[in-house]
């Protein structure tokens, strides 16, 4: 699958999009220095493994964001979660670093990966991913991806906030 390819399934999926051509850009820091005003929310696309390396995971929170790592595998049941290196990506998703888009599941044929989203990411506001190719954007609602991800079988786990997993541990609780 190519941008080309994605744009066209976005379009057979009746899934509205906005396509931006830009310069080539491999991070959110890059994304957003661009002269351009963006319309969508920059996002960081994370693939992690956990420490078997056994399961991986597709992990989407805001663009700045820091991902906590520890806090994530505490929620998804995990022991330590770490980034998936290079021939991984390859594999898993068939895209070199700097090229994560939840558009890569197409070449997880073994469907061994969970996608979890971060409160971070609106529900409002239009979503920004690479379509496959580091010098496009496709920006799309909240709503749409979770009917794309479902399409090919993804159905992804919402993660909660610092502060909404410290009450769920310790009860009624506020945590300080």
């Amino acid at each position: 699958m190519d941008e080309n390819a994605v744009l066209k399934l976005l379009a057979e999926l009746d899934i509205f999009y906005q396509h931006i051509p830009h310069q080539e850009v491999k991070t959110v820091a890059d994304h957003a220095s661009l002269s351009t005003a963006f319309p969508a929310q920059l996002l960081k696309n994370l693939l992690l493994k956990n420490s078997s390396g056994k399961h991986f995971y597709l992990y989407i929170l805001d663009g700045n964001k820091k991902a906590d790592l520890r806090e994530l595998a505490l929620q998804l049941n995990e022991s330590r979660l770490s980034f998936a290196s290079s021939d991984e990506l390859m594999e898993i998703l068939g895209v070199e670093a700097g090229g994560v888009t939840p558009f890569a599941i197409v070449h997880n044929k073994e469907k061994a990966l969970q996608i979890a989203i971060d409160p971070s990411v609106s529900a409002s506001q239009p979503l920004g991913f690479h379509p496959l190719s580091n010098s496009a954007s496709v920006c799309i609602s909240r709503t749409d991806l979770l009917r794309l991800l479902a399409f090919y079988g993804y159905f992804p786990a919402d993660v909660q906030t610092d502060d909404m997993l410290c009450r769920l541990k310790r009860g009624a609780e506020i945590c300080s």
